[in-house]
């Protein structure tokens, strides 16, 4: 009887606890904390994974975790490793209001209408977006396709077919210092997802716990 309770005992206690060590792991369910930072809806704030997808390009796949943390809104994670320097971009879709604050809507329209590296000045930072943005971008990418699936294929390879994604043209302008981003998503039917992003340093997230469930 004494060996069968050890047997049993010893079974229980080799139950492995998850551990995260790098942002690149994150699951659904878990909590982030960003360490302070100028953005005030980022600084010392927490965050849960609510949903993770992907973006699928020719030369790259990148997976998006989708962040929620109290009233504030949501917030888009994607830990970039196709360079040399792994980054953070930690980015939030814009409203029409905010590009029309932001930015010359006739300049910001050359972005789609031409591939002359084109300059994107900003006109004034909303308060809503105080620290997102900068003075002047650059066009660095125009018209590139890509796909948009939703769910996780970081381990699993993302469908074939055309009709199991949804395709779009991407734009994007930078910085000079290349730490502030804006990205525009084209979809088919003309819907258009104007992004703003910010590129970070990978140890601006102070904190990870996994999902205790």
């Amino acid at each position: 009887m004494k060996n069968l309770f050890k047997a049993v005992f010893s079974k229980t206690d080799k139950t492995e606890t998850r551990v995260l060590n790098h942002p690149r792991d994150l699951n659904t369910g878990d909590i982030i904390k960003f360490q302070y930072l100028p953005q005030s809806d980022l600084s010392n704030s927490q965050f849960e994974v609510s949903n993770v997808n992907t973006y699928d390009f020719e030369d790259r796949k990148l997976t998006e975790f989708s962040l929620k943390g109290g009233t504030k809104a949501n917030i888009h994670l994607i830990v970039d490793e196709t360079g040399d320097d792994p980054f953070l971009s930690v980015s939030k879709k814009l409203q029409r209001p905010d590009v029309e604050q932001l930015f010359d809507l006739d300049e910001f329209a050359e972005l789609f209408d031409s591939e002359d590296h084109s300059i994107l000045n900003r006109l004034k930072e909303p308060e809503n977006l105080a620290g997102w943005t900068t003075k002047q971008y650059r066009q660095e990418i125009y018209a590139e396709g890509g796909y948009y699936h939703k769910g996780d294929y970081r381990n699993k390879n993302v469908p074939e077919a055309e009709n199991e994604g949804d395709d779009f043209e991407y734009y994007l302008a930078i910085s000079d210092d290349r730490k502030y981003v804006i990205e525009a998503e084209v979809y088919d039917g003309g819907e258009t997802d104007i992004i703003i992003t910010l590129r970070l340093p990978l140890d601006c997230i102070e904190e990870m716990w996994p999902n205790a469930g």
